[in-house]
């Protein structure tokens, strides 16, 4: 009994030195002392310096989330921009002006203007954001149409953060949603370029309501990095049927005097690739099912399998256009941002190892392309006639 005391005063002496060469948490990093990046904007300035911008929230403005209190009128985030030789050294430069340390693994949204996406291109971002382990690669990206400040700067009304809204906006049905790890993936792939959406801020006129909007005006199609082209209205519908992303869209169409606003609901994309003549040539199945909104025409009865049918041909016809649009678009910037050149390794594997890969840049603006679409109606809403019509009968 005495042997086993000594053995446990023992033991516990020699814990209590080891415990004295413990340094502690010396590198810890308290949350008060940190700046969580929401959003960044990058830009070019005349001289070729990027210009780098953060969006951080400011907690003591936010105010609590029922009743009053907060900052009152005040902005619930700041933006601090600054410059540099490289995007790395802006933002040691605007670390330095900094009391917290920033910490870009909340970052949600990355703005590129589209003048330093035409001009340096994704390829030096790409680097310096994959190079720094807590950037997250799942933030969405997207290009500006101008200075992508202004868009991250948007004087949004609906969310607390312009970061918040752009993301919603960039994952809503309006866009395809493009993560840094999708455009690392598109820009290193040979047969694919990278395409991300178009944004645009656009400016709310109502009086007395002044705000600013952010939509999606197209897409943007970059070639090795390089943006080379924007596919909007027809060509922007074009690439949504070709995406492997597709997300259902409405879209208005001209039948005569009248006009039907239809909801593309789904769509099933084909491809298949074939040599002719030593051209290769992409045959493009596309089945479509779409509904009505909405239809101007009072005469129209969907009850009859004649107007029905007309519809499904005219919805058809305008997305072949829609489609080739989109590819005459593509092949012109030689931008291949669905990724034909996949389709070609997978059909012909010998031949694009030894032959195509190496030269794809000359090979696909010269590729044959066949579109047939195959579009169903499938759904009319709850009514199969125009009620105002209906009520004008009645009263008559």
């Amino acid at each position: 009994m005495k042997r086993s005391w000594r053995t446990g005063l023992c033991l516990t002496m020699v814990m209590a030195c080891i415990s004295m060469l413990l340094t502690g948490c010396w590198d810890r990093r308290e949350i008060n002392d940190v700046a969580f990046v929401l959003g960044s904007a990058l830009d070019i300035t005349d001289n070729g310096d990027f210009e780098v911008s953060v969006l951080i929230p400011l907690p003591g403005n936010m105010g609590g989330a029922v009743g009053g209190g907060g900052g009152g009128s005040q902005k619930p985030f700041t933006i601090k921009t600054t410059r540099g030789k490289t995007i790395k050294e802006a933002i040691d430069i605007l670390q330095k002006s900094l009391p917290r340390w920033l910490y870009f693994g909340h970052r949600r949204v990355l703005v590129i203007s589209d003048r330093l996406a035409q001009t340096v291109g994704l390829s030096p971002i790409v680097d310096a954001i994959t190079r720094m382990p807590e950037n997250r690669l799942t933030a969405f990206v997207a290009i500006s149409k101008g200075s992508a400040l202004d868009v991250l700067n948007a004087d949004v009304r609906l969310e607390r953060f312009s970061a918040e809204s752009i993301r919603e906006v960039l994952q809503s049905d309006s866009s395809i949603r493009v993560s840094l790890k999708d455009v690392t993936s598109s820009i290193v792939a040979v047969g694919e370029d990278a395409m991300l959406p178009y944004l645009q801020k656009k400016q709310t006129n109502l009086k007395g309501q002044e705000a600013e909007d952010i939509d999606v005006i197209g897409f943007a199609l970059t070639h090795n990095g390089i943006m080379k082209a924007a596919a909007k209205d027809d060509a922007s519908n074009g690439i949504r049927l070709l995406s492997n992303q597709f997300r259902p869209y409405r879209e208005t169409i001209v039948d005569g005097n009248h006009a039907i606003t239809i909801a593309v609901n789904t769509c099933k994309l084909k491809v298949k690739s074939v040599m002719i003549d030593g051209i290769a040539r992409f045959d493009i199945q596309s089945d479509i099912q779409f509904s009505i909104n909405e239809d101007s025409d009072l005469n129209r009865n969907y009850n009859d399998i004649g107007q029905r049918t007309h519809i499904e041909k005219l919805f058809e016809q305008k997305a072949e256009n829609d489609i080739k649009k989109a590819i005459a678009m593509m092949q012109k910037s030689n931008s291949d941002v669905i990724g034909f050149g996949r389709y070609l390794n997978r059909a012909y594997p010998g031949k694009w190892k030894n032959e195509w890969k190496s030269q794809w840049e000359t090979v696909f603006p010269k590729c044959d392309f066949t579109v047939k679409v195959d579009a169903d109606l499938f759904r009319i809403g709850m009514n199969r006639e125009n009620l105002a019509k209906k009520d004008k009968e009645d009263n008559g």
